[in-house]
């Protein structure tokens, strides 16, 4: 992945092009291959959704005549619209439009507190249904992404494919341009690590423990600076002991599994994974506790916001994993979506007004990554402690040139199992420690006192 853009590179094509009275289409530039395409014409332009095979003609005025190819006409700006996807009510939010949505497929999965009145899309009239395919509402269908075979820049890019229905590309293009920018400069600050924890994303599903390996787990794991080797298919899915063998390594274990036994989901988690005993089982997450989730920002019902909010903002979510793993880089940052499974209280945080302005909603707002190279992850930055290894060889002067060559290579060889020896329990220290103070951390969060509900977020 290219960590750093050149700022001519991406500097953002702004051609406002007039199709009629007071209408003009911007054009602007797609960067990270999304799976779409924006295109301007005479009279209209182009969406291709090159994932679906589909192609949506956009106009202001008139629908255009004589015109091939194009499976669907939308006039825009578009006024109403219905979602059967969480992700483009997050969309929405984060372009300035919530108030054109009037109606989802399950109006209490939205978590956004801002919306008004949304009405079953069965009972409703809408101008537009964003879905997760192309074929749920008709003609007034448009898919977006509803898997994770995305990275997270390339998911949050489709937030331009949205803005084209409302003529709103141009500030569709700043903030993704500012999202991506905080999301690369992250990245590469976590790149200088001098131990690397091991992570690996997990679910139970189809009756069965599975390790995750799409695109947008596995890139955001690697931004945190975790190694995330993913491990050969398991020989027998059904089988927890081959699953638990191959995690058994992992410094943290991050969940997705669909769990529904609230304030008992980490024995619900272990059961599933079949950890009878998890702190004797020999995990080395188990052992520290390091178990998370992307469901502590919920709405009062216990729904999750991730999926609405954080698939827009990759740059929040790639900070809230990095504060799980290297606590000490923002130590001052508030995660948003992690929930620590690993305690005996699952504290969710409640999205409401003490953490969600409507009126000036962070999910349209980024904070500037300042870039470093000098972070390790260490409690001391520096690593020049050279010990002096020089040593007088007077000894050896009365020596034989065959006795103290032979005297020397003795000295090397233990000198090297000792240095072999230390290295190895260095290793075993630092990452103990590293646990040790992670699970402290997350113990003093869930301890601390302080009512999640009133936690803010800057």
């Amino acid at each position: 992945m290219k960590l750093f853009k050149i700022a001519t590179a991406v500097a953002l094509i702004y051609n406002a092009q007039t199709v009629g009275g007071d209408c003009s289409f911007d054009e602007i530039s797609v960067e990270s291959s999304p799976g779409f395409t924006i295109s301007i014409e005479k009279e209209y332009k182009m969406l291709e959704d090159t994932r679906s095979q589909m192609k949506y003609g956009l106009y202001c005025d008139s629908q255009p005549s004589n015109v091939d190819g194009i499976d669907r006409w939308f006039k825009v700006p578009v006024s109403s619209v219905g979602v059967r996807i969480p992700l483009a009510s997050g969309f929405l939010e984060a372009l300035g439009h919530r108030d054109t949505l009037k109606a989802a497929e399950s109006p209490g999965n939205l978590t956004n507190i801002c919306l008004g009145n949304i009405q079953p899309l069965e009972s409703s009239t809408v101008d537009i249904v964003f879905s997760t395919n192309t074929t749920s509402d008709g003609e007034k269908t448009v898919a977006l992404p509803a898997d994770d075979t995305l990275t997270p820049l390339q998911k949050a890019e489709w937030i331009k494919f949205v803005a084209a229905f409302y003529n709103d590309e141009k500030a569709a293009s700043s903030l993704y341009s500012s999202i991506s920018a905080a999301y690369e400069c992250h990245w590469s600050n976590l790149q200088h690590l001098a131990q690397q924890p091991h992570a690996y994303w997990v679910q139970y599903a189809d009756k069965q423990p599975q390790i995750i390996d799409s695109a947008y787990q596995k890139s955001l794991l690697a931004g945190a600076g975790a190694t995330n080797d993913t491990k050969e298919p398991l020989s027998d899915p059904t089988d927890p002991s081959k699953f638990q063998e191959a995690i058994k390594d992992a410094d943290f274990v991050f969940d997705q599994t669909f769990l529904t036994e609230y304030g008992q989901r980490a024995s619900e988690w272990y059961e599933k994974f079949a950890y009878p005993d998890p702190q004797n089982s020999g995990a080395s997450f188990l052992c520290s506790r390091n178990i998370w989730r992307t469901d502590g920002y919920t709405s009062k019902d216990g729904v999750s916001n991730f999926p609405e909010f954080g698939y827009v903002r990759p740059d929040l979510v790639l900070q809230d994993i990095i504060s799980v793993m290297e606590p000490t880089y923002e130590p001052k940052y508030q995660r948003r979506w992690m929930l620590w499974l690993g305690g005996t209280n699952e504290n969710t945080v409640v999205i409401d007004s003490s953490n969600y302005n409507c009126d000036s909603p962070w999910i349209t707002q980024v904070a500037k990554c300042e870039a470093r190279t000098d972070f390790t992850g260490e409690d001391g930055s520096s690593s020049d402690s050279s010990s002096d290894s020089s040593s007088s060889d007077d000894e050896g002067k009365s020596e034989g040139s065959s006795g103290r060559a032979g005297k020397i290579a003795g000295g090397v060889v233990a000198a090297a199992a000792v240095i072999a020896l230390a290295v190895v329990a260095l290793h075993y220290y630092n990452k103990r420690r590293r646990n040790l103070r992670i699970q402290a951390l997350a113990q003093q969060a869930e301890f601390g006192g302080h009512s999640p509900q009133a936690r803010r977020f800057s």
